[in-house]
């Protein structure tokens, strides 16, 4: 019986992994899905405020608040970590190679950074590469981006106007997932859920506080 358990936990973990398949539009409807794929990411530079549940594997659970700011000019991303109160526990900036300027304590790991780092751009920047507009066996519409190292993320539309995101490795496994209400009149979700997958997961439910657009100082 034991056997049997453990194989049929074994198919339902490989089905939960797998990627679903997805039919093609049309050019017509591939135009207009592409777009709305598009407008789900922030255009020009932003700098955002969200307060971040976080639950930690282990059962550990801790409340931030963490800004990020998108700056097209240069491509780049800033970011900070801080208590409620307002003490910066971490400070980065990502202009391709992530480099830290504040750290204490857990913060303080290089795979921290670089695992913040890859978050944000799951979360708001559009992926580059090969881009497929469909309909996911799900019956979601969306979008399919074969992304740089050999990853995938698929964009697909939620109930109620929301949206949902998954990123896979190279092997189609699932690294990240993401949930996010309907957005604002800016395109901003109130509610985003991060889930991140592997031996090392969490789970960040973010709620937004403030999105405001930011001009480029003049060159």
């Amino acid at each position: 019986m034991r056997t049997i358990l453990a194989l049929i936990a074994a198919l339902l973990l490989a089905a939960c992994a797998s990627m679903q398949a997805m039919q093609p539009l049309d050019a017509d409807r591939e135009t207009v899905c592409a777009g709305n794929c598009r407008s789900h990411f922030p255009e020009g530079g932003w700098q955002m405020v969200h307060t971040i549940s976080a639950n930690i594997q282990g059962g550990r659970q801790a409340t931030f608040t963490g800004v990020v700011i998108l700056s097209p000019e240069d491509d780049s991303i800033r970011c900070a970590v801080m208590t409620l109160e307002g003490f910066v526990l971490f400070e980065a900036v990502d202009y391709g190679r992530v480099t830290v300027k504040r750290a204490f304590g857990p913060f303080d790991d290089e795979n921290f950074a670089k695992g913040v780092m890859d978050d944000i751009r799951f979360l708001f920047v559009e992926p580059e590469g090969e881009t497929t507009c469909g309909i996911f066996e799900d019956g979601s519409r969306g979008c399919r981006y074969r992304a740089e190292r050999n990853r995938t993320v698929d964009l697909m539309e939620g109930p109620d106007g929301g949206w949902r995101m998954r990123q896979y490795d190279s092997r189609g496994y699932p690294m990240r997932t993401m949930t996010a209400d309907a957005p604002n009149a800016d395109g901003f979700s109130r509610k985003i859920v991060l889930q991140a997958l592997g031996s090392h997961g969490y789970r960040l439910t973010m709620t937004l506080v403030e999105a405001v657009s930011i001009q480029e100082p003049p060159g």
